[in-house]
């Protein structure tokens, strides 16, 4: 290659860097959440009685929400007065979605019937529509202060 046709090239990718540059600091950084470490708390409400327990799973981004086979942070907590509370401590600031359910006979599972329905009522972060399943996007919330109050509306389907 002969040193006029190198230093045309070397000229064109010195104008792309520069376009890149002046495009970047124009458009400037991506939105990002600040760093931090929070709690959140999930308040679960509309549970038909006061039995059992709620179980809220906390997904990030990376877990296969709402599958609760490859979960997050899992807690238990008691009823009082048809309402529950689930706190998430020490949490780093960021995108986070929840499940809970209402463990009606307090053997830790999600009950279904042999159609694969729910026999326990159940919701989540953001309270979508419950006809199909959620995304992650559908349930989604940020954590981005040192407290965050969530409320999940629990839906009973029997």
């Amino acid at each position: 290659m002969s040193n006029r046709r190198q230093i045309t090239v070397l000229n064109k990718c010195l104008i792309a860097a520069l376009l890149n540059a002046v495009l970047a600091l124009a458009i400037g950084p991506a939105p990002m959440v600040s760093a931090g470490i929070g709690t959140v708390n999930a308040h679960v409400v509309r549970l038909r009685n006061n039995q059992g327990q709620v179980i809220c799973t906390l997904f990030t981004p990376s877990d296969r929400f709402p599958d609760q086979s490859h979960k997050g942070m899992t807690i238990a907590v008691p009823i009082k007065n048809r309402q529950a509370t689930c706190q998430f401590r020490n949490l780093p600031y960021g995108n986070y979605a929840i499940v809970a359910f209402h463990d009606e006979n307090h053997d830790g599972e999600f009950n279904q019937n042999w159609l694969g329905l729910p026999m326990e009522g159940f919701g989540f972060s953001n309270n979508p529509g419950t006809l199909k399943k959620p995304t992650f996007n559908d349930a989604k919330f940020i954590a981005s202060q040192p407290i965050v109050q969530v409320t999940i509306e629990l839906n009973y389907w029997f």
